[in-house]
């Protein structure tokens, strides 16, 4: 049987979410988005980014919100589009810190041997997935390298759990000016300031959440959709904890993908 298409019923919106209030934010904005494109707009709440891109490919998912790799890996396979990109802080992207107390001794990531660290969640792009792209880049095995990984579950607890010396090292966003200096951080988060920690390594640029479609939706209905996205304001913005969409330029995802390539081991080839 042939892969089901939007043009066989409702459109579907999904997003990856366990918070409670999610299922009612995302019904009133496919409710709102519903109303502005004159489609019948559906919405799903799932539970994994593997449901996320199996849907798509068996054309269950039309439309999702996805963060950055997932949306990079929905790509590379072919199944998904990126369409938008959210800003958040007035930015498209943010990058990943590893860092240390000020007076740790630790000064590079080649120091990091035996040590304790502290990750923020196995979904966190800038607390656990690039950080662990950026080490496998510089030839640093996270899972040979510290003596300990624990996970925190916040960007707050992770800078805690470095500041009081339950972990030698950890992982957080930042927010950077145009001087490298931090603006917004795990640690500001958690009350302390540029001066309590060093930064030994930087990832990314990371892009901030993304607006994908599926292959399978017809491209009238994926283009109706992404510019009523862009108009829909608070709805979708709160939903998505985002200020605004833009409409991505291709460069806007290549560092990122140049990382996730960096660390991904060449196939083998034959003897």
């Amino acid at each position: 049987m042939p892969p089901m298409t939007a043009a066989d019923g409702p459109i579907t919106f999904a997003i990856i979410s366990s918070a409670p209030a999610a299922s009612a934010l995302l019904e009133t904005v496919c409710d709102a988005l519903g109303a502005r494109t004159k489609l019948t707009i559906k919405p799903i709440v799932l539970r994994s980014y593997d449901k996320l891109a199996s849907g798509m490919k068996s054309g269950e998912v039309d439309v999702a919100w996805a963060p950055p790799l997932v949306a990079i890996d929905l790509e590379r396979a072919e199944i998904g589009k990126i369409r938008l990109c959210s800003r958040r802080a007035g930015k498209p992207d943010y990058s990943s810190a590893i860092f240390v107390k000020k007076s740790s001794k630790i000064g590079s990531v080649l120091d990091l041997v035996g040590k304790r660290v502290a990750w923020v969640a196995k979904e966190s792009s800038a607390g656990y997935v690039v950080p662990r792209l950026k080490l496998l880049s510089e030839l640093v095995d996270p899972d040979q390298a510290f003596s300990e990984q624990v996970f925190r579950r916040t960007h707050e607890a992770v800078a805690r759990a470095v500041s009081s010396g339950d972990s030698d090292v950890g992982a957080t966003y930042v927010h950077l000016d145009e001087d490298g200096n931090p603006t917004t951080a795990g640690w500001l988060e958690a009350g302390l300031s540029n001066e309590d920690v060093r930064v030994i390594a930087t990832a990314g640029p990371i892009p901030a959440d993304v607006i994908a479609v599926s292959a399978l939706l017809a491209a009238d209905k994926a283009d109706t959709i992404t510019e009523a996205l862009r108009k829909l304001g608070e709805p979708v913005l709160k939903l998505l904890n985002a200020d605004s969409f833009d409409i991505p330029e291709l460069a806007h995802f290549q560092k990122l993908r140049a990382l996730v390539d960096s660390a991904t081991p060449a196939p083998a080839t034959p003897s």
